[in-house]
């Protein structure tokens, strides 16, 4: 059987649509039905996570490969034969509240694959997976009907693990929609899936880009589909772990102590994060502090610039590390009073620009001068 090309870039290429009746045009074979009016004939349908015929230049490539995607297929209907007409409709399986319309448009197809995919990876429709964790690129074969395609990572077997939600944004409206998406990790990098309706067999497309089942043209019971990713970056956190060993006080008074580093993050050699950050202490022992949204696999350098007045590092240098996704790497340094009786303090100061008020100043300690907002911002606020 002769295959075809469907490409699932954009939403009217979603899945073939219902049938209509219209009488058989053309010379193509006929749609056959089994005794009990089920179309006949073997399907079999081959899923890639992106275009495999794309330009180099535009794939994902071996980061989209390291995410291992695979694909689980649900039965969402069985393909029934209208009679008297070469066409088909749905006879949609349990678990499904689907009711799909006469003459459906790529945004009822669109929310149609919203609605299975809810009832499937919910629960109410689980029964209906018919094959799970089919390596990309992989020929299954199939019996007539519509399919419901969902890809995830390979790893990701628990459906709280590899179901997420996202926004879409109408551009027109500006309204925001909520909407399902599966994902599949790869060490930097998210990718995200909307779930796909495919129809086996299907027609090709009519000059308006619509596929529907009651199209003039031949019958395609074999198809590839490529899918069409979002990709979106991981990030990891960092945690610096301070120790002061012993403590300055001058006649019984505690005078704060802080250090200041400097971090560097470098990804694939650009800096992809830089900040500065502080640690104050008001008597020995060990503080700490976490940054958060540095990007995955980053290769951050840890740089003490301020040891504080009268102290320093036990062991010199710059400590390094790789950030992980999901995962919070650190670093410690230590530092020891030299009994050198200095004076000395650091503020860490933070800019945030505000849409109302433009740049705001914030520093650790507050500071007596004008513009200067207090503490800094949490992310809260």
């Amino acid at each position: 059987m002769k295959k075809r090309w469907i490409y699932l870039l954009t939403a009217v290429m979603l899945a073939a649509g219902v049938c209509a009746a219209e009488p058989v045009v053309g010379d193509a074979a006929p749609l056959q039905a089994d005794a009990d009016g089920f179309v006949d004939g073997d399907c079999s349908l081959t899923v890639y996570p992106e275009d495999p015929n794309k330009e180099e230049s535009d794939r994902f490539g071996e980061d989209l490969r390291e995410a291992d995607v695979v694909i689980d297929l649900y039965q969402v209907a069985e393909a029934v034969k209208v009679q008297g007409y070469d066409a088909c409709r749905y006879d949609v399986k349990s678990g499904y509240d689907l009711t799909i319309p006469e003459a459906p448009e790529a945004g009822d197809w669109e929310a149609l694959a919203q609605e299975a995919a809810k009832a499937a990876l919910n629960g109410s429709a689980s029964g209906t997976l018919i094959q799970s964790g089919i390596s990309a690129g992989t020929e299954t074969k199939l019996d007539a009907g519509l399919y419901l395609v969902i890809a995830r990572g390979r790893s990701l077997t628990n459906t709280a693990d590899y179901l997420t939600e996202v926004t879409q944004k109408n551009e027109e409206t500006g309204e925001e929609t909520p909407k399902f998406a599966t994902v599949a990790n790869s060490r930097k990098n998210a990718y995200l899936f909307a779930p796909q309706l495919v129809s086996l067999p299907s027609r090709t497309a009519d000059e308006n880009g619509v596929v529907n089942t009651a199209n003039p043209g031949e019958w395609i019971y074999d198809m590839d589909i490529s899918l069409k990713p979002e990709q979106t970056g991981r990030f990891g956190s960092l945690e610096i772990i301070k120790t002061l060993s012993s403590y300055e006080t001058e006649e019984g008074v505690e005078e704060p102590m802080t250090c200041v580093f400097e971090v560097t993050g470098i990804l694939d050699e650009e800096t992809v994060y830089s900040n500065v950050e502080s640690i104050t202490f008001t008597s020995a022992g060990q503080e700490r502090v976490v940054l958060d949204r540095i990007p995955a696999m980053a290769q951050v350098t840890v740089r003490e610039v301020y040891s504080g007045a009268g102290y320093e590092l036990t062991v010199p240098g710059d400590r390094s590390t790789v950030v992980a996704a999901d995962e919070v790497a650190s670093v410690d340094f230590e530092n020891i009073y030299t009994g050198e009786q200095k004076k000395g303090y650091g503020i860490k100061n933070q800019f945030v620009y505000d849409e109302n008020s433009g740049w705001q100043w914030y520093s650790d300690p507050p500071q007596s001068a004008n513009g200067n907002q207090g503490t800094p911002r949490t992310a809260a606020q």
